[in-house]
């Protein structure tokens, strides 16, 4: 189960997902188009910590790495269904380049595992980022 916090007002906070101060800070071009209802939640918010490439989309084969993960909840659609992501404009998001991401929290977020290719990413020259052992 994902953890979140459900607010008086009816919306969702997510946790963070980072392991000390946040202080290195890049954006991206989201291609929107990519992500699915488990990087974006039912409000249209890209969740904190989804592992971006530089080309804003996830990290998947060899040799991508993230160039950052995703900042915080950051609003790019107006829902999360497939029609609503493939139509929503790309957007630029804030994505924190360096650091330490904390894994178990990583994937309650996305209410998934991460792929055997975003956990690799990680360890690619080039990444400034690192998970935490589960």
């Amino acid at each position: 189960m994902p953890m979140q916090i459900t607010t008086t007002a009816g919306g969702v906070a997510h946790s963070i997902p980072f392991v000390g101060p946040v202080q290195h800070t890049d954006h991206v071009k989201l291609d929107v188009s990519e992500m699915s209802d488990k990087e974006v939640d039912e409000n249209g918010y890209l969740k904190p910590g989804v592992p971006l490439t530089s080309a804003g989309i996830l990290v998947g084969a060899s040799p991508a790495y993230p160039h950052g993960c995703s900042a915080e909840a950051q609003r790019v659609a107006s829902g999360n269904t497939d029609a609503i992501l493939d139509a929503a404009t790309d957007v630029l998001v804030t994505v924190v380049t360096h650091g330490i991401v904390n894994r178990d929290i990583l994937e309650d977020i996305l209410g998934r595992a991460l792929t055997a290719n975003e956990i690799a990413g990680f360890d690619r020259a080039g990444s400034h980022l690192r998970l935490t052992t589960t």
